[in-house]
């Protein structure tokens, strides 16, 4: 399952993420498998057209991501988060116990206030105020469609055919 949420600048993408995790290799319980949400740019064209023409969307890499993720179904124990991301690629792994102790929750908190968040990605907030907005009166839905792949993750874990990267969706 992947969802995208789209304001007017920035979108949030949901996804259900199973994986090896090349830093583990070698290691007991290198499997990786829970959500995965990131704060991305979204630009739209301003393409010539009928009123009844669809413009087209395009989504940035990452300006930040959250992984909310298990090596053992309800482990809870590799949540974590990206604050910096570079082309796409995630900068250090960040843990916060909060955040392992009450992912959806957490979660939820930081995407009332996306603020923080923008500052650190080197963006202006002021530029951002009707998605800041935005987002917080959506941060009950997209949360609730997290809980909903959090909790199809932590299902007993069925054998998955992996992408070239290494990745297998999680359908719910």
């Amino acid at each position: 399952m992947y969802r995208i949420y789209c304001f007017r600048k920035l979108a949030v993408t949901v996804e259900g993420v199973d994986f090896l995790d090349p830093a583990q290799a070698g290691q007991p319980d290198v499997r990786e498998r829970g959500v995965r949400l990131e704060l991305r740019g979204l630009s739209e064209s301003a393409e010539a057209g009928s009123v009844y023409a669809s413009r087209a969307a395009w989504l940035s890499r990452g300006i930040c991501r959250f992984d909310l993720l298990e090596s053992r179904p309800n482990a809870a124990d590799r949540m974590h988060w990206h604050p910096e991301m570079s082309d796409g690629e995630p900068g250090d792994r960040v843990f916060d116990a909060e955040l392992s102790a009450d992912p959806v929750g957490w979660l939820a908190r930081t995407l009332g206030d996306i603020t923080p968040l923008l500052h650190r990605a080197g963006l202006d907030p002021a530029e951002h105020d009707a998605d800041i907005a935005a987002m917080a009166r959506s941060a009950d839905e997209i949360t609730a469609t997290v809980a909903k792949v959090l909790t199809a993750a932590r299902q007993p874990w069925p054998e998955v055919t992996r992408d070239e990267r290494g990745l297998a969706p999680i359908d719910v």
